[in-house]
């Protein structure tokens, strides 16, 4: 997920198929875990220790001699995990091809770069990405339509409607999708408890919630991410204007017309950013301006904060070095946790950022029917039922109808019911919209804008944006 998930915070890692067994090189990143834009853009793109190229910002294959080349950003940050699910992609594609699968484990921001200045050389042959990704690549011209191939699949019809819906544009299938979830807002049960509150409705709400917590506990009432290009902080944001409309831009002819006002982008930033950050009595800790995911997750699972927005990855999220103690993450997350609707303020409604996860076909790749497989074998429903051992997270709310949900957990059913309000990015290109929100974001959560003076040069930016989207 993201950027905009725990599995990106790793190590980049390069895998060969060497039969069932894979051979892991590890490589040396930074980055956000997003892509560039989404949404991110400052990882090295180096070398792995053992002088292998990775790929990194100009697509090389590693020197393995591989038949064909995915990029993907979506594995288990665990290296025990990752090597069975990458077993797993290998092993289904080389039964349906004969051939061998390499696998390049990236972060989103450095796999965005990367694919954008290094596609055209035809490396890799196809890619994993997030769906803001596959509209500035369809923009590129930089993936292929798969319609044809995708329909001729004996597991095609299974796949969620919505899902499909979101792979498409102008008529035209360009991905296939492998998870997908809704933005919900995940709470401390034990702490709401003792205060005798239930779950914030609206964002009113919701600050109120907070400053009890500050006001009557140890714990960090809220966090939301705040860096600069992270693909988190656009997502949380989108997730809070999707409850005032259902598209940021609607289609207006053969282009596009900005779908909000600048009331409503001011009353986001105000509830969300400024009364957060920088109010008199914030609910977040100001010493954490400016991070991303990788604050915000860790920090709830080792019980530091009271309140995040997430997508259902989190649930398994137990182990690794940024988890302080593991039975005491297993005793947040599996007893004291449960899931809500994102709080909506005034004129609002219950709605949400959806994520569904594309994989798509390098329209330069010179194996493209193989590059086609990749895609198939990373989606396909057998691959996915495995991958749920290892990567729950993925599978609360199956993108196909032969995967069945990893929840066990009453608390958590409410994901169900928040993916159904999820709404997709329109098929516009987001790079400068998200150009746009970066700045106007950090100047009100640090106070340094009214909220309402930014939603407004926000509106106006947007607009003007809308000829050239």
């Amino acid at each position: 997920m993201p950027d905009s998930s725990p599995d990106s915070l790793r190590r980049r890692k390069l895998v060969q198929s060497i039969g069932l067994g894979a051979g892991i090189a590890l490589a040396g990143c930074s980055g956000d875990g997003g892509d560039g834009g989404s949404l991110e853009g400052d990882g090295d793109g180096g070398g792995d220790s053992l002088g292998t190229e990775t790929g990194g910002g100009d697509g090389g294959d590693g020197g393995s001699g591989a038949d064909v080349l995915h990029w993907d950003a979506g594995l288990p940050s665990n290296e025990e995990d990752l090597e069975t699910a990458l077993s797993n992609i290998q092993s289904f594609f080389e039964e349906r091809t004969g051939e061998q699968l390499q696998i390049t484990d990236y972060t989103y921001e450095d796999m965005r770069s990367a694919y954008l200045t290094g596609a055209r050389s035809g490396d890799p042959d196809s890619v994993e990405g997030v769906l803001s990704h596959l509209t500035e690549y369809i923009e590129a011209d930089l993936i292929e339509p798969i319609g044809d191939k995708a329909e001729a699949l004996e597991w095609y019809d299974g796949y969620v409607e919505s899902t499909i819906e979101a792979m498409s544009y102008q008529g035209e299938l360009y991905a296939l999708p492998y998870t997908g979830n809704g933005r919900a807002l995940i709470y401390r049960t034990d702490i709401l408890e003792e205060l005798g509150q239930d779950p914030p409705e609206t964002a009113d709400e919701f600050l109120e919630i907070g400053r009890l917590i500050k006001a009557e506990t140890d714990v960090t009432p809220f966090h939301n991410c705040t860096k600069d290009g992270g693909v988190r902080a656009f997502q949380e944001w989108m997730s809070h204007v999707y409850q005032h409309t259902e598209n940021l831009y609607a289609t207006d002819g053969d282009g596009w017309t900005l779908n909000v006002d600048a009331d409503t982008l001011g009353l986001v930033f105000d509830k969300y950013y400024y009364q957060v950050w920088a109010s008199d009595d914030p609910i977040a800790d100001p010493d954490q301006l400016g991070t991303g995911w990788q604050v915000n997750d860790p920090e709830y699972i080792n019980g530091n904060l009271a309140m995040i927005e997430c997508g259902p990855w989190i649930r398994g999220w137990t182990s690794g070095p940024e988890i302080d103690d593991e039975d005491a993450a297993s005793q947040v997350l599996d007893e004291n946790t449960a899931v809500d609707h994102l709080p909506y303020a005034e004129g609002g409604e219950r709605g949400t950022y959806l994520e569904v996860k594309p994989v798509m076909v390098n329209a330069n790749s010179e194996n493209q029917d193989l590059g086609f497989e990749a895609v198939a074998s990373r989606c396909s429903p057998t691959v996915m039922e495995k991958q749920k051992s290892h990567s729950p997270g993925n599978y609360v709310t199956p993108v196909h109808e032969d995967v069945e949900t990893t929840l066990e957990s009453e608390n958590w059913m409410p994901f169900t019911d928040v993916f159904e309000t999820g709404r997709a990015l329109a098929k516009i290109s987001w790079g400068p919209v998200r150009q746009e929100f970066y700045p106007l974001m950090q100047e009100v959560a640090y106070g340094e804008t009214d909220p309402y003076d930014a939603g407004s040069t926000l509106h106006s930016n947007l607009k003007s944006l809308e000829g050239d989207l």
